[in-house]
Parts: structure tokens; C-alpha cells; sequence
């Protein structure tokens, strides 16, 4: 059963495990809506959406009419998405924004994504500039944003099969264990100050855990 981490009427957040789908395709055995139908007993509606590999906060609404509701919430950015990624490599500074167009349906669509530094740690053998884990705020909500922002930064984040370091992600699958995409959506703040928040999961940590000097992976 999907973690559940708030709800009412309107809505239900879940905690949405890596692999998972957010909805049904043709090479999708079982999606979340699926198994929201399944475990909870209704047909959600989807508000936003997360990719196959990102874990994490997820709204689904009970209602076409809350449905509508949230997505304009989220539109019009009333609903704070913060994420959390191990990146390779450092980006200068200890914050900033990343602003460059993403391609959507065939056309560049502006985007922005904000960056806070939490540590810096591994820099050595195992990659010679080290790691970075850093939590991110979405400005726009374009498909892959957070994964290119980063990744045309020079800090692709770790296990992204798609636009990450290849060879680099394949060393660390040997040596480390590496087997997941290292990009969480960490917290959802709602209007009215109620905050959701996921779980780290026991991936993210064993990452971590294999280096001395490693933030904690729940660090303010």
C-alpha cells in the first residue's frame, strides 16, 4: 500500500515509491492510479505529475472538480514543490536559479528552477570534483526541468539514465551500489501552511551512507 501523507476531502498526497507509474500505458503492469483505486478504494484524478523514477509527494484528487481546483492551485504556484538530488560535481555558490528554456511538444518553453546547497562530499577517487546534494524549487513545472536544468549545469544527477553522466553512473552502479535515479520530490507546502513531506528512501541513504563526509539525507 502507497504511503499516504495528507488528506481530506479534496485530496489524498501519497509518498509514490521509484518504478511506480503515475498512470496507466501499454508497458505499465500497475499504476498509481491503479493502485490508489485499488488501496483506497476511489479513481483518483491526477493534479500533477512525477516521472516513473522520481519518488516521492504526488497529489491525487477524489474529485474531477477537485482536480480542477488543484492544477490551478499548482498553476499559479499557491502549492511550494520542493525536491532534494544528488548531483555530480559542484555548481558555485551556495544557491541560485537555473534559467533556460526546456523543449515541450516541440517547442522551447521558459523554465526556472531554484537551487539551495545542502553539502558537498565524496570528492576524491570516486569522482575527483565529488557530489553535491542539493534541494530545489520549481518555478515552472515543465516535463524532465529539474533533470536538464541540472544536468546542462554540468551537475547531471546521479542514476538519471536519460540526460545523466553514463559512465559515471555505471562505475558508481559497481562500486556503490548505485541503482536509482537520486532525485526526490521531497515536500509539498499547501495554502494555509500544511506541509507534506516523504520519505528518504533506503536508496538515497545507502548512497549517502558510503561517504564519510556525506550530509544527513533529512538536513534542514
Amino acid at each position: 500500500m502507497i504511503p499516504a501523507l495528507y488528506e481530506d476531502e479534496e485530496i489524498l498526497i501519497l509518498d509514490k515509491p521509484a518504478g511506480l507509474a503515475a498512470q496507466p500505458g501499454a508497458e505499465v503492469r500497475v499504476s498509481l492510479v491503479e493502485a490508489v483505486e485499488r488501496d483506497y478504494g476511489f479513481r483518483p484524478f491526477l493534479v500533477h505529475r512525477l516521472d516513473k523514477e522520481t519518488a516521492g509527494c504526488i497529489i491525487v484528487a477524489k474529485t474531477s472538480r477537485a482536480a480542477s481546483r488543484w492544477t490551478a492551485e499548482i498553476a499559479s504556484r499557491s502549492v511550494a514543490k520542493l525536491y532534494r538530488a544528488v548531483v555530480a560535481g559542484t555548481l558555485p555558490g551556495e544557491g541560485g536559479r537555473l534559467v533556460e528554456p526546456v523543449p515541450v511538444r516541440g517547442a522551447d518553453k521558459p523554465a526556472e528552477t531554484g537551487w539551495r546547497l545542502i553539502g558537498r562530499f565524496g570528492a576524491g577517487e570516486a569522482a575527483p570534483a565529488g557530489f553535491s546534494y542539493l534541494e530545489l524549487a520549481l518555478g515552472t513545472g515543465r516535463t524532465h526541468q529539474i533533470r536538464l536544468h541540472l544536468a546542462r549545469a554540468g551537475v547531471p544527477i546521479l542514476g538519471d539514465d536519460q540526460h545523466g553522466a553514463f559512465a559515471l553512473n555505471k562505475r558508481l552502479k559497481k562500486e556503490y551500489g548505485l541503482k536509482r535515479l537520486l532525485l526526490l520530490a521531497w515536500r509539498l507546502e499547501l495554502p494555509g501552511g500544511r506541509v507534506a513531506r516523504a520519505a528518504v528512501p533506503d536508496y538515497f541513504r545507502a548512497f549517502l551512507a558510503a561517504f564519510p563526509d556525506a550530509p544527513d539525507p533529512e538536513a534542514p
